[in-house]
């Protein structure tokens, strides 16, 4: 439907992912350091900590760290939304979940990063599609830092461009994966 993305055969406009996120404050933000964020601040409910166990499962109710709301509020510029993309940064770098209607407010950790993209150009569903690309990931492993553990910086990810389909075609996509989905589903509980 789009060709290789890396490609782009269809030569559609190509910005850079920075280029093309929502006109708001942390619109592409790295989870903060550790040190703000430490274990001893972790309580038993509250608001959630996001990382990469909720991001490499593809289920965002996984997990059990919590934070005060005094916390929250102190972090609160690594919130997270509904429709936001999280992406692993360190280890299993690249892998990502598109957070649901429905979660608990919370934040993301250091391995993460959040991206919330202007929904007038960026469908987030096409957006997971060019991502998990074979070409796009061996591009990124060519990218990466670090000796024994991968790392992939917020730098390299605002700079990657992105081919840019009509934001219509973009949202056919999406609801034809939308229902594949659905079917496996289906097709699971046979």
């Amino acid at each position: 439907m789009f060709g290789d993305p890396v490609i782009n055969p269809k030569g559609w406009k190509y910005p850079k992912i920075e280029e093309v996120v929502a006109n708001e404050k942390n619109a592409i933000k790295a989870g903060p350091f550790g040190s703000a964020l430490k274990k001893e601040y972790y309580i038993k409910s509250g608001y959630k900590i996001y990382g990469q166990e909720q991001v490499i499962s593809g289920d965002i109710n996984l997990g059990d760290y919590y934070i005060s709301e005094e916390k929250y509020k102190e972090l609160e510029n690594y919130a997270i939304k509904s429709n936001d993309v999280l992406i692993s940064l360190v280890g299993t770098y690249g892998k990502l979940l598109i957070v649901p209607t429905i979660f608990e407010a919370g934040i993301i950790n250091p391995r993460l990063m959040k991206i919330t993209f202007n929904s007038n150009l960026i469908n987030t569903i096409y957006f997971k599609f060019f991502f998990q690309s074979e070409s796009l990931r061996n591009r990124l492993s060519d990218n990466t830092h670090g000796g024994t553990m991968p790392i992939l910086n917020v730098g390299i990810v605002r700079n990657i461009n992105i081919p840019i389909p009509p934001i219509e075609l973009q949202n056919q996509f999406a609801d034809f994966v939308k229902q594949v989905d659905k079917l496996k589903f289906i097709l699971h509980l046979v």
